[in-house]
């Protein structure tokens, strides 16, 4: 029996109209997605990939409320997100979503205990459940020991870790990660990675940008997008990783060698 649906994105298009002061009152503008149609299953870590330009951002911003398709429409446990107001939003995303940034984004002037435990109090949750949360999860992850450093104090594979933390202390739908590794080095990388999976266990669905095979290959599930439009899907189907890393490659190839064909 298949997982319930998270995430439905439908026909999702978008176009940036220019701003050039000689193109005013003329057609035209920069279309970033052109038709985008995929899911994601609660329990699931689904990957997207693509070239540059390809449209994966304006994906993210458009899943993520930060911006509005033109067209299409994405749903969260079957919520249809473009019919909420600015209040509902705001609640949305605080309590559905989780985020995290290639460059973690923590708070300097918080410690990481507190940068973790920001939503929850927001939210006015009781001291004593923020306390649980915050050093179940960080025990989770490995963190325990830097929970009253701050960030300035720690590693940037640590930092990407309180960063994980924080997203997913609130319990949200759907974890947002755009280009998380991409500021990692390899070990660091890996390290986190191995983190996503743990928060996977425990329950997290994480949605991933990755331009990297090697983290795409911890996903479960590739979702390829080019011009603007789904192109490919790639499943690991329970293979071993090196095998999925392998069709990653090829299909990155692939998808590279036509785009330099029809230049």
């Amino acid at each position: 029996m298949k997982s319930p649906i998270v995430l439905e994105a439908r026909g999702l298009t978008k176009t940036y109209k220019a701003k050039s002061k000689r193109s005013k009152g003329a057609p035209g503008g920069t279309r970033a997605l052109a038709g985008v149609n995929f899911d994601v299953r609660e329990g699931e870590i689904v990957g997207i990939m693509g070239p540059s330009g390809s449209g994966k951002s304006t994906l993210l911003n458009c899943i993520s409320t930060i911006d509005k398709p033109d067209s299409g429409c994405v749903r969260i446990d079957s919520r249809d997100i473009s019919k909420l107001n600015s209040r509902e939003l705001a609640l949305f995303r605080g309590r559905e979503l989780g985020f995290i940034f290639q460059d973690s984004s923590l708070l300097d002037t918080l410690t990481c205990y507190e940068n973790i435990a920001l939503s929850l109090t927001i939210r006015k949750v009781s001291p004593r459940e923020i306390d649980h949360r915050v050093r179940f999860i960080a025990e989770q992850l490995g963190i325990s020991d830097v929970l009253d450093k701050f960030p300035y104090q720690v590693s940037g594979g640590q930092k990407q870790r309180v960063a994980t933390a924080r997203a997913v202390v609130g319990k949200p739908r759907l974890v947002l990660a755009d280009e998380p590794t991409g500021a990692l080095d390899s070990k660091s990388a890996r390290s986190l990675l191995e983190t996503f999976e743990r928060i996977n266990r425990l329950g997290s669905t994480i949605l991933m940008v990755t331009h990297d095979p090697m983290s795409a290959s911890y996903c479960q599930r590739i979702v390829f997008i080019k011009d603007g439009k789904t192109a490919l899907e790639v499943a690991r189907d329970g293979r071993p990783r090196e095998q999925f890393y392998a069709d990653i490659v090829s299909a990155v190839v692939s998808m590279t060698e036509e785009a330099v064909h029809v230049c």
